[in-house]
């Protein structure tokens, strides 16, 4: 937690997207959707493919393909991993000169918790930010609700 803090201090003073929801689910739950990325062409809007590339019990390097309005992106990452308190995302390929960001995980109770998210991101070029910044700031700033959907889906027991 102390990394998470420091690196959100001293690389995400302003970030460009930050996000917070508060779910009924534990912080375990929400911590195996995020980091489940192979999942994610199946619920993440604009999210059109997933592979992680590299994995050990602490970090991951994934990449994630994303589409909307006819224009597609794919961006790697290299993700550090706390078990069920945080993942830390750095650029490691894609139309960005700086992508840094991370989800943190808070147990409020043993069946609740609250999600952050944070993004900082550059593109290459004014070019690549023109044609795809708009689209892909939609895209992040949906990614809590997306993942507290997806929750819902997955851990709710029906009755009947």
């Amino acid at each position: 937690m102390v990394l998470f803090v420091r690196l959100i201090l001293m690389e995400i003073v302003m970030p460009q997207i930050s996000r917070t929801a508060l779910v009924p689910y534990s912080a375990e739950q929400m911590y195996q959707l995020v980091n489940d990325v192979k999942s994610y062409p199946q619920f993440l809007p604009g999210c059109t493919g997933s592979r992680v590339l590299e994995s050990t019990p602490g970090q991951m390097t994934a990449a994630v393909d994303v589409s909307k309005a006819g224009i597609s992106k794919t961006f790697t990452t290299r993700n550090q991993l706390t078990n069920n308190q945080s993942i830390l995302m750095h650029l490691v390929d894609g139309p960005f000169k700086k992508l840094i960001g991370g989800w943190k995980f808070t147990p409020l109770s043993q069946d609740a918790c609250r999600i952050e998210f944070q993004l900082d991101f550059e593109f290459t070029n004014k070019l690549i930010e023109l044609a795809f910044g708009r689209i892909f700031k939609e895209l992040a700033s949906n990614m809590v609700q997306a993942f507290t959907v997806r929750a819902k889906e997955v851990y709710s027991v029906s009755v009947g």
